[in-house]
């Protein structure tokens, strides 16, 4: 019999079933909400354990410093274009000077 707050009546008749009844009714209450906030601790117990388990943000700026691209700030422009066409052989050097300069400064630190 589920849990019946009307029941004793005011000033009418009760029985000790009744009352059982109630009381075993008030217990299976408890002992359902018992069993969720058993079940709730434990989803909280690990969600704060995966938490836990999570980077800091200092650890994620080491992470992104150690895996990122080099700064090429430092890397110069190019002057205008070559003065002959076809370029001579210097400016075809400095033009790949550069690239090999751009690229080495874009890979991963070792």
């Amino acid at each position: 019999m589920p849990f019946d707050p009307t029941i004793p009546a005011n000033h009418g008749p009760f029985s000790s079933a009744d009352i059982r009844a109630q009381l075993n009714s008030l217990k299976a209450l408890i002992d359902a909400l018992s069993a969720q906030v058993t079940a709730q601790q434990t989803i909280i117990a690990d969600l704060q354990q995966q938490l836990a388990a999570r980077p800091t943000a200092p650890e994620v700026v080491d992470l992104i410093t150690a895996q990122a691209a080099r700064n090429v700030d430092s890397v110069t422009a190019l002057p205008p274009p070559w003065s002959e066409n076809p370029p001579d052989r210097a400016e075809f050097n400095e033009t790949r000077d550069k690239v090999n300069e751009v690229l080495s400064g874009l890979k991963h630190p070792a």
